[in-house]
């Protein structure tokens, strides 16, 4: 299997403009940024009013075609997936496939398709609905008759009859009203109609109900806020506002969608897209970024965005609050293999190269000179570099002004004849370098093979050293107690000596357990190459799969992840063995296939506002944001997962940037600003 660190170097729905990565050492051009893909999922309903119609006739099917660029007339955009209409009435899907939203029934077409939360709807040419997907509340049990539009919400669905009366079914129920509507928009539990006179009444989950006076031409339900679209093109947002996505600019639309927490339109003048709100609840309020260019129909859900171009091409988008522009902060010296970073006490940024050597390169704002790189501490004559071992990973003692200490983890060379071992030392810090003179080691592990080594070294808000440590490819040593490999171990090394050099906290979860090492933290584990703590003092880990999946967990004491019975939340041992350890083992917050990638490289915690985790794939250079979505994820169990597991457990990935070479590690700076390290440059992310 593919590893993070070895001889060769050797990504997930529809996404947003993501931030710019911004050269640092050594300048490289800005890599181009790919826009692709529990709340609303809103259908918006943009259609202008049409007069009620008469008597159904037979519609005539246009006949299909089978080129393959055929463009499309319509497209809807949910939470994770989209759909599109062809003009021949063929419906195409993409994104999320979780409860088979996106596939298509065979052999059917429509002439308009919208998108739910989990679930798809389709208008067929004879009027009569079909619905797939999710049926949890009644979703997909679409009503029998003639109808003539179509809106899908979070849980429930609307359409239009022959007499323009609203009909509705799944989490909403039918409005009581004798109105006749000429357009619908559904949401988060909510459905809104316009009226013949132009006005808009909506009504809800809980059988309320509002009108508002118009006239309005359009209207496009979000997830606490509607909008619609006057006569002369002006925009009117009403319910929540806040986060300014009700507070539309004077600016005249031909179309208009309300999103999440954002809405955005299609300008009359000159058919370009204009958003306003925010990507992501807490960001301040601004004028959001969108794709270029001109476009003539406009679908939102959740934060997820799709449009059409004039020629029929579909582009989705998701809302964002858009980066500043790129500052190359300064040139300097290429970097061999760099796996780690952190502020220099004395200045400067700490780079440790898996070579062996660790060294300080000061850096100024703008495109100043860079002084020379300091060396901190230099043990190539004594690192072994072969498969993934090298100099893994370093941490400062937390209470550097105090005990001013270089904790570092890396592979010791025995020479031709010896057996490599990894290594955790201690080093003082005298004037700004690590005395390699007075290095006092920790613990000794032997290398039983040449790949899963790991050494992710952090201290815990407890003040207690966390290392991760891989299975050393034995992958039943993970569930073994008595091994520390493929565990996570817990250790004190304040007052350490040559003869106690590190203490057991009397509150780890084995300490009193008969034949466990009292070490042992955490347990299951395959390669935890990376691990990081956030400010609520959960521990995040990313595990480098086997052959199918990668995955990020959280550790908590005693946690078994459940390698190697499971790869992510896939059964790799007899059905029997897996269902013991369902019952108790941690399940992981998010897994990605090997569509996206093929090993995982934690990763930052808790970055910036609305993001719990930011990770990257060492193969294919992609780089995700992983964020909540709702509930409460630790101590979830592997039962309780369907699918995939971040969307079936509240939390979603969403990916930022590709970047150039392989990615090697993150790290943060003084001010908390976030840099990926590959095997070709240090980039900093720009917000």
């Amino acid at each position: 299997a593919p590893r993070p660190a070895g001889l060769a170097p050797t990504g997930i729905a529809l996404t947003p403009p993501p931030p710019t990565l911004t050269p640092v050492i050594p300048p490289t051009p800005t890599p181009t940024l790919t826009p692709p893909t529990r709340p609303p999922t809103n259908n918006p309903a943009t259609l202008p009013p049409t007069p009620i119609p008469g008597p159904a006739l037979t519609p005539t099917l246009p006949p299909i075609t089978t080129h393959q660029r055929i463009p499309y007339v319509q497209l809807t955009a949910g939470k994770h997936h989209a759909c599109a209409l062809r003009a021949d009435g063929v419906a195409h899907c993409w994104g999320d496939a979780r409860f088979g939203k996106t596939y298509v029934p065979a052999r059917m077409r429509f002439r308009q398709i919208s998108a739910g939360l989990h679930f798809t709807c389709g208008l067929r040419y004879a009027g009569d609905l079909t619905c797939w997907g999710d049926n949890s509340q009644g979703q997909t049990a679409a009503p029998s008759g003639q109808f003539t539009q179509i809106a899908a919400g979070r849980a429930h669905a609307c359409a239009l009859d022959q007499d323009g009366k609203a009909v509705c079914w799944g989490d909403v129920a039918s409005p009581e009203t004798d109105a006749a509507f000429t357009a619908l928009g559904s949401g988060f539990r909510r459905s809104c109609g316009l009226t013949i006179a132009g006005g808009l009444e909506c009504w809800n989950a809980a059988g309320e109900t509002s009108s508002r006076a118009g006239p309005f031409a359009a209207l496009s339900v979000g997830l606490h806020h509607n909008c619609a679209l006057r006569p002369d093109g002006t925009a009117v947002c009403f319910g929540s506002n806040s986060d300014d996505q009700a507070a539309p600019p004077p600016t005249a639309f031909a179309a208009i969608a309300a999103g999440w927490h954002h809405s955005c339109g299609i300008t009359q003048a000159d058919g370009v897209l204009e958003c306003w709100g925010v990507g992501h609840p807490g960001q301040s309020g601004q004028r959001l970024g969108a794709p270029a260019g001109v476009f003539t129909s406009l679908s939102s859900g959740w934060r997820n965005n799709c449009a059409l171009r004039p020629n029929g091409a579909a582009q989705c988008w998701q809302q964002r609050t858009p980066p500043p522009s790129p500052t190359t902060q300064c040139p300097a010296p290429a970097f061999n293999f760099p796996v780690e970073l952190f502020p220099w006490p004395a200045g400067g940024l700490a780079v440790v190269e898996r070579a062996g050597v660790i060294r300080a390169y000061d850096y100024v704002s703008g495109a100043g000179p860079c002084a020379a790189p300091r060396p901190i501490l230099d043990l190539t004559d004594q690192v072994e570099i072969f498969g993934d071992r090298g100099m893994v990973s370093a941490a400062l003692d937390p209470d550097f002004d105090q005990f001013p200490f270089l904790y570092v983890y890396y592979h010791h060379n025995a020479g031709p004849t010896g057996r490599s071992e990894g290594r955790l030392s201690r080093f003082p810090v005298v004037d700004g370098v690590a005395v390699r003179a007075a290095e006092l080691v920790l613990l000794k592990l032997p290398d039983l093979v040449l790949v899963h080594v790991s050494g992710a070294i952090r201290f815990g808000p407890d003040g207690m050293l966390y290392l991760g440590i891989g299975d050393n490819d034995h992958e039943d040593h993970a569930q073994n107690l008595a091994s520390r490999h493929g565990k996570i171990i817990r250790i004190n090394v304040r007052d350490a000596t040559a003869a106690q050099p590190y203490r057991i906290p009397s509150d780890n979860p084995f300490a009193a357990t008969p034949g466990a090492l009292p070490e042992i933290w955490a347990y299951g584990l395959r390669h935890p190459y990376r691990m990081d703590f956030d400010a609520a003092g959960n521990l995040w880990v990313a595990d480098v799969g086997h052959l199918k999946m990668e995955e990020v967990s959280i550790a908590t004491a005693g946690a078994n992840l459940g390698w190697p019975l499971f790869e992510g939340t896939l059964c790799r041992r007899p059905a029997a063995d897996c269902a013991a350890l369902r019952a108790t083992a941690t399940a992981p917050v998010a897994t990605y296939t090997r569509n996206e990638g093929r090993a995982i490289i934690g990763g930052i915690a808790s970055p910036r506002p609305g993001i719990a985790y930011l990770f990257g794939d060492f193969l294919s250079g992609r780089i995700w944001a992983l964020e909540r979505d709702f509930g409460d994820l630790i101590g979830r169990r592997l039962g309780a997962l369907e699918g995939d597991a971040a969307a079936a457990a509240g939390w979603r990935m969403r990916e930022l940037a590709p970047t150039e070479g392989a990615i090697l590690g993150f790290g943060t700076g003084a001010a908390g600003e976030v840099y990926v390290l590959t095997t070709k440059h240090i980039r900093r992310l720009e917000w």
